[in-house]
């Protein structure tokens, strides 16, 4: 018999819950670091203007602008959707396996790690709790 559907289903499943893992590296990249005040000039510079626009001339520091939220932005973020799309692929190639009668280990993982990229932050707090019982239920002993 061909399990074909199913492998495919798993290598799309992992590829979803690989870009699940690293999603903040991609949606919320570090800011550049501001270049540093190389000399003690630069430095005085910026402190002497900073005091005459508070102290003489009695500006204030300017707020740092809000940003608005566009209300017509999507709940995901494209990156996402890709992983959410690849996961229930994933979900469906296992399933369909799964009724084609083909090897059912790899169908139910297919399935199983599809759906795990599409519940991505579930999984994640449900690991972070088995791990506070682990930790717990070893303290006792």
């Amino acid at each position: 018999m061909s399990n074909r559907l199913a492998a495919i289903g798993l290598v799309i499943a992992l590829i979803a819950v690989g870009l699940a893992a690293f999603q903040n590296n991609y949606i919320h990249p570090a800011p550049p670091p501001e270049p540093p005040k190389t000399t003690l000039k630069e430095v005085a510079g910026e402190a002497a203007k900073k005091l005459l626009e508070e102290k003489i001339l009695r500006r204030q520091p300017a707020a740092p602008a809000h940003v608005q939220e566009d209300p017509r932005r999507l709940p995901l973020h494209p990156y996402q959707m890709v992983y959410t799309a690849l996961g229930l692929l994933g979900f469906t190639l296992g399933i369909l396996s799964w009724c084609r009668k083909e090897h059912i280990r790899l169908a139910g993982v297919a399935a199983a790690v599809g759906l795990m990229a599409v519940c991505w932050e579930w999984v994640l707090i449900g690991v972070c709790i088995a791990i506070v019982i682990l930790f717990l239920a070893n303290l006792s002993a």
